[in-house]
């Protein structure tokens, strides 16, 4: 396990497993609002592209992926959910019920927190798990139009 400090979380993730796990072929959906966000993940900000490669997450593989259509402009407003091989060492745990400022950090156009309760879960993913929840606003960048 390596230690990652995360915008003041504490995390120790298992980042060889983590990757082995995201190398693999997963099945995701096919959905127009969910390949527009697998296209779109080509195109992310350096800042939340730096997470994802320091927790060895492939963005266009998220566990969990919803789309709540138009905010900001534009933009498409996606929550979702990822998972590492790992825990939370220290740091504040948010609930869906609860997401704030004072338990998620804002990377770019991307809102993180670590849940406790774990949704989602690839059966794949050895233990202990960690839950990274997210809300990001992302353009439409797909020809196809919803």
């Amino acid at each position: 396990m390596e230690r990652i400090n995360l915008m003041g979380w504490i995390l120790e993730v298992d980042i060889n497993k983590t990757e082995e796990f995201y190398n693999k072929n997963i099945d995701l959906c096919n959905c127009l609002y969910c390949k527009n966000y697998m296209e779109a993940c080509k195109y992310f900000n350096h800042s939340i592209l730096k997470v994802f490669n320091m927790l060895r997450i492939i963005p266009s593989k998220p566990s969990h992926l919803s789309e709540f259509g138009e905010v900001d402009g534009g933009l498409c407003l996606y929550a979702g959910s990822y998972h590492v091989v790992g825990k939370l060492i220290e740091g504040v745990y948010c609930t869906n019920s609860d997401w704030n400022e004072t338990n998620t950090a804002r990377i770019e156009n991307f809102t993180i927190g670590f849940p406790k309760e774990l949704e989602f879960v690839h059966n794949e993913l050895p233990q202990p798990m960690l839950q990274i929840d997210f809300e990001a606003r992302i353009p439409w960048v797909l020809d196809e139009k919803p």
